[in-house]
């Protein structure tokens, strides 16, 4: 490989597949402020993308994180070098990846600082998520999904048997070419391994982390499907069907695993959250607030129960909500939900547990890791006093432009005489229906899943659900049916008549992915119904059910 040799910023360099007047220009803007855009930002690893003469170059930075890493720098190769290494093998073995224009290093003392490589740009391309996405979009979605879900698994079997294991595959690591959706792409190859014959081990697990990372776009039979396409001349039946069932634990375990920690970092220092303490509160924050604001937002939260009645959204004895006008990149108003708790016994037994606010905390970035919808939590908290728990806080986005379920349905589908309405409502059943399957999939377990507390916002050709009131949501290895159940009557009650029995047997049929009802599905319906007749919300036809 040829490749010119330069020294910038005290940074050594090497440099192929470009002219040294566009090295010098790249370089120089990534020590310039606002030259770049900044795609990641984080302590140990930031990801830059610079336009040089009508062409995207990224480029990515890794610090080291400490004095062992650095001393560790001496005797193997740097992030960056392994990426660029790992690159040009991959290119010459025909495997597509993003073209590497130069690799530096930082040292002081022979210690490894900082480490960068420069890549193009993969022009008309997208990450496999983003296609995925915008296939469920079409008219065709099913044909589409199923042939580029085919492609793609082909894809993956194919790098395998060619000995390639990335590290960290994901739907975020390979591209897709728009144009010809059959070719793909490997990214961030810096943690890829090289084994011939290439291990089953290794296999499994490379392939349940990719599974996971599409699950919220494809149904658990799907999975199953792409996991038996995969063994088809790997394995012989019996050892494909083990192979399949050691899978799908892995896509569990992984789940899991990925839920945990990123769950977990709401509550310490890093570089999203901040754990401090502020007049009297404990406070968990994200690090782009200022914990004064946030403090003086509570401060208006609390006098405008007496002097901005307007801004109250709720109040009663356990909680209150009001809508708080601020300002902050971009961020017009915020919603500020605070826990009550007038019972002496209630302020005893949340001081020596989790308080509902803060289980509400964990609850919203633990949706949020599982790929749901719910308002962005800023900020919690929390006023103690000789160590009891006096009233907690959350501060969340507003979500003024969506609607609660019930209020949705009522405005939208309540004229018989709108000829666009059937077909419309047809396609918002299946698209709740799918949200529920896929809350109940992933193992999320919500207490009170009334139709006021899901909003929909209508966006084209479909809608976005955010899920509230998290404080009574566990995240459970299995649903049961009966939890299922009683979810499913909490919705069907609090809905509004304008959707009919026929609207409501085609919700439980995309919810439970059938085209007829069997036995056990009647017996579900009728447990439904009698729940719903019980709960006596707004869906009550007074009929009798037999049992």
């Amino acid at each position: 490989m040829v490749f010119n040799s330069y020294i910038r910023n005290d940074i050594r360099w090497k440099v192929t597949s470009i002219s040294s007047d566009v090295f010098s220009e790249i370089s120089d803007a990534m020590h310039k402020n606002n030259a770049c855009e900044v795609i990641r930002s984080g302590y140990y690893k930031k990801v830059l993308r610079y336009r040089c003469r009508g062409e995207f170059f990224y480029i990515k930075q890794y610090t080291t994180k400490n004095f062992p890493e650095g001393v560790k720098s001496l005797f193997s190769l740097s992030k960056a070098y392994r990426e660029w290494t790992h690159s040009h093998w991959l290119q010459k073995n025909h495997v597509l990846t993003a073209e590497p224009v130069a690799v530096g290093e930082k040292r002081r003392f022979g210690i490894l600082k900082d480490c960068y490589i420069i890549s193009q740009n993969i022009p008309n391309s997208t990450t496999v998520k983003a296609f995925l996405s915008t296939i469920l979009q079409s008219s065709t979605a099913a044909l589409q999904k199923k042939m580029f879900l085919n492609d793609l698994i082909s894809y993956i079997k194919k790098v395998h048997d060619l000995g390639i294991f990335h590290g960290e595959l994901h739907a975020e690591n390979v591209l897709v070419d728009t144009r010809n959706p059959a070719s793909f792409y490997l990214l961030d190859v810096g943690r890829a391994l090289f084994k011939k014959p290439p291990p089953l081990s290794f296999r499994m697990n490379e392939l349940s982390r990719f599974l996971y990372s599409i699950m919220d776009t494809c149904t658990t039979e799907e999975l199953t499907g792409l996991i038996h396409t995969y063994t088809n001349h790997l394995l012989s039946p019996k050892n494909g069907e083990i192979f399949c069932k050691t899978v799908l634990k892995k896509i569990y375990k992984t789940k899991k695993r990925f839920w945990q920690s990123r769950t977990r970092k709401c509550l310490k220092t890093n570089n999203v959250f901040t754990v401090t303490t502020y007049a009297g509160y404990k406070v968990n924050m994200r690090n782009e607030w200022d914990v004064s604001v946030l403090a003086a937002l509570i401060d208006r939260h609390l006098i405008s129960f007496k002097e901005r009645p307007e801004m109250v959204v709720k109040s009663s004895a356990k909680t209150s909500i009001t809508r708080i006008p601020a300002s902050h990149e971009g961020v017009k108003s915020v919603c500020i939900k605070e826990y009550r708790y007038p019972s002496a016994l209630k302020r005893f037994f949340y001081s020596i547990r989790s308080s509902p606010a803060r289980r509400a905390w964990l609850a919203a970035h633990g949706l949020i890791a599982a790929n749901f919808l719910t308002p962005k939590p800023i900020a919690l908290f929390e006023e103690k006093r000789f160590a009891r728990i006096k009233k907690s806080f959350i501060v969340m986005e507003d979500i003024s432009p969506c609607l609660p379920c019930n209020q949705y349905v009522s405005e939208r589908f309540r004229d018989p005489y709108n000829k666009t309405m059937p077909e419309k409502k047809k396609r918002f059943i299946s698209r709740l229906a799918r949200s529920f399957r896929h809350l109940h999939d992933s193992g999320t377990y919500h207490r009170d899943l009334k139709a006021n507390n899901i909003m929909m916002l209508e966006v084209p050709d479909t809608w976005n659900l955010f899920y509230l009131d998290l404080d009574r949501v566990s995240f459970q290895k299995k649903i049961t049916i009966r939890k299922k159940v009683k979810n499913l009557a909490q919705l069907n009650a609090s809905i509004p008549h304008c959707i009919t029995y026929t609207d409501r047997l085609r919700f439980y049929k995309a919810y439970a992915g059938i085209q007829d009802f069997a036995t056990a599905d009647k017996h579900i319906l009728r447990a439904i119904i009698r729940l719903s007749i019980r709960r006596k919300h707004v869906w009550n036809p007074n009929i009798s059910v037999s049992k």
